[in-house]
């Protein structure tokens, strides 16, 4: 099955890839994880009727270059994540985490988390193969939890009163877990640093009065994360949250999300703060901070049908959605070998 068809972008002139169409969402993974297999002949998605809170619909996978899909897990998974080097994701059902091969489509129990709760995010990898997640326990404390595939066990390292969300562990450095105290708006403190081995929790960027600090993402080597200071700022940080630089600005920015070569940071252009503009995805210079306009989009529905640009392992292309007319999430490319860069 294919729904690919292609359209010239109103405001560019470059021509867009759309693989989805209907009524329903059709979301791409979160920008903070790998969204493509290692050989970039394929992407994932979610693929959602209902109206209930973040997608978590039918997991598929397309190919590129035909729009061909394939479902690859129902709904009863959540959390899907793809690895950062290997061909494989890992995702949820009820509480065991289980992998599944990105070329097969084979899925294997891997272990479980503390029963009776829930994942608050996606789960993460990082390099050695641990797992690592937010998560909401049966008793309602909240927890960052980690799970080791070569076991089966997990671990509670850390507990929280504070709703915690966004997990990301470092992906060349298990020992370090970001997390994010989700407010679903702004945060005194939002941004911290867990330290697995001496069971430290710091902040992360420290915030000043009024700053209001959001989405946040690794570098794929972990060297460097990239978070948005409202309205439009991208700031990059150094892992150990030392050193943070702008390097761009725009009107409206919200998703930032690193090439793999670090050169470039794309990011969408949303209303919010009930401001109206025009959304669209746009891509920045991290040396010289010069915006690229890429290309215009519809206005999101809800947080679920946000664009959440990122690009692929290559760097060639980048995978956005595009609300429709309904405001929902359809799943778009765009080449960039046709953007004039300079």
């Amino acid at each position: 099955m294919t729904e690919l068809f292609t359209y010239l972008d109103s405001k560019t002139g470059y021509t867009i890839r759309q693989y989805t169409k209907g009524s329903g969402r059709n979301s791409k993974l979160y920008f903070t994880t790998e969204n493509f297999t290692t050989d970039d002949r394929f992407f994932f998605f979610s693929r959602n009727t209902g109206t209930d809170g973040l997608p978590n619909g039918e997991l598929y996978k397309a190919e590129v270059s035909t729009g061909e899909m394939t479902r690859m897990a129902g709904s009863e998974y959540r959390g899907f994540a793809m690895d950062r080097t290997a061909n494989f994701g890992v995702m949820c059902k009820d509480n065991v985490v289980c992998r599944l091969d990105c070329n097969t489509g084979e899925i294997t129990e891997l272990g479980a988390l503390p029963a009776g709760g829930r994942v608050t995010g996606h789960l993460t990898t990082a390099a050695s193969g641990l797992i690592a997640c937010s998560y909401h326990l049966a008793n309602k404390i909240y927890a960052l939890v980690t799970l080791d595939p070569k076991t089966g066990k997990n671990e509670v390292v850390y507990q929280s009163d504070y709703h915690l969300g966004h997990a990301q562990i470092c992906p060349t450095d298990d020992n370090l877990l970001f997390y994010i105290h989700e407010t679903t708006g702004d945060a005194l403190q939002r941004t911290w640093m867990y330290d697995i081995g001496a069971r430290m929790a710091r902040p992360y960027y420290v915030e000043h009065p009024n700053e209001w600090i959001t989405h946040e993402v690794w570098s794929a080597d972990g060297s460097l994360m990239a978070f948005m200071k409202l309205p439009g700022h991208i700031i990059v940080g150094d892992k150990d949250g030392r050193h943070f630089d702008e390097v761009a600005w725009s009107d409206h920015l919200l998703h930032p999300c690193f090439s793999r070569d670090k050169k470039w940071i794309c990011a969408d252009r949303i209303s919010y703060w009930d401001e109206k503009v025009q959304e669209g995805i746009v891509m920045a210079d991290a040396a010289t901070g010069k915006i690229i306009e890429l290309c215009e989009t519809g206005s999101c529905k809800t947080g679920a049908d946000h664009q959440h640009p990122s690009f692929d392992r290559s760097g060639k292309r980048i995978l956005f959605n595009n609300p429709d007319k309904d405001g929902n999430a359809q799943v778009c490319i765009i080449e960039l070998d046709q953007v004039k860069i300079r």
